[in-house]
């Protein structure tokens, strides 16, 4: 097992042992388990996957959203660092929908790089929004 650490500027959202994490980070995304080799890198906005135990399927596993920060791999204990997290019970399907929405609007609109970009943060913010809510909508757990 492994100790992941989920912080973020509200909080620590998790701190357990696992037996996998996800992580999207900029280079691509990373799976780690125990014994990994020291790691640091800047994570990407994406989902981490959280499996618990070697038995878990795949459409079983725990999924949090997060949108850039930090990860540090060292002596068996993953933390992430990050400014906000999204978990499956905080998003809606209609709410990211529209978000989403809203987001190609003001990209649409934008007159200069500096809306470009905020726009496009937005979209990028409301995708992994999306899929977390995807996999909220169609998973077989009960919370």
């Amino acid at each position: 097992m492994i100790r992941l650490k989920l912080i973020a500027l509200s909080g620590v959202h998790f701190d357990e042992d696992v037996y996998e994490a996800m992580i999207p980070t900029k280079a691509g995304e990373i799976a780690v388990y125990e014994g990994h080799t020291p790691l640091l890198s800047v994570a990407a906005p994406g989902l981490v996957a959280i499996r618990k135990s070697k038995s878990i399927k795949d459409a079983d596993r725990q999924f949090v959203a997060i949108y850039g920060g930090t990860v540090e791999v060292l002596n068996n204990v993953i933390q992430v660092l990050v400014d906000e997290v999204d978990t499956e019970q905080s998003v809606s399907v209609a709410e990211a929908e529209n978000s989403y929405k809203r987001a190609q609007e003001l990209k649409n609109k934008a007159k200069d790089s500096v809306s470009l970009a905020e726009a496009q943060a937005m979209i990028d913010r409301s995708s992994v929004r999306l899929r977390l809510a995807g996999i909220k909508k169609h998973s077989r757990r009960k919370y």
